[in-house]
């Protein structure tokens, strides 16, 4: 049971021969009533604060757990940004060694070209020369054919010289 500081007033006691001096009692009951009323006050104000500091103790941690949520997200998406930069680097270094692959490749076939051409130049070459030397050597041959024909038949070619 509750008792308030109005019972604490209304409060009512028998009279009985040689009992308590009633002012007194009626004093006494009244400066306890106000006491009792000012803890009352008291301890209702405690309350009140107390659920004030409770409230807010509830949205610090509430903003706490958003903030920590907050962290673990930006975290992940850290984690994601660096997985997908080194995924796209990895895909550039594979497409930069792609692309180097087909320049050596076709430099390659450029030089294998190359080195064709020069083979079908050189063998042109050496056809050339020995059709030169061949063309040489009948023009040589006619010389000498000539010179023995024409030696024997023809008065008027100079006469070796004698010694």
């Amino acid at each position: 049971m509750k008792i308030t500081p109005l019972d604490i007033q209304q409060q009512q006691f028998r009279v009985r021969f040689r009992g308590f001096d009633m002012v007194e009692v009626d004093n006494f009951l009244d400066l306890l009533a106000n006491e009792f009323e000012e803890l009352l006050k008291e301890n209702s104000q405690l309350r009140d604060e107390e659920r004030r500091k409770m409230a807010r103790i509830n949205e610090l941690e509430a903003e706490e757990k958003e903030l920590r949520n907050a962290l673990v997200s930006v975290q992940r998406i850290t984690e994601e940004m660096k997985n997908n930069a080194r995924k796209e680097g990895e895909l550039i270094i594979e497409e930069a060694k792609g692309n180097a692959r087909k320049i050596v490749d076709s430099a390659h076939a450029q030089t294998l070209q190359v080195e064709a051409e020069i083979n079908h130049l050189q063998r042109q070459r050496a056809q050339l020369e020995a059709s030169l030397k061949a063309t040489l050597e009948m023009h040589l041959q006619l010389l000498e054919t000539f010179k023995k024909d024409s030696g024997d038949s023809d008065p008027a070619s100079p006469a070796p010289p004698r010694s």
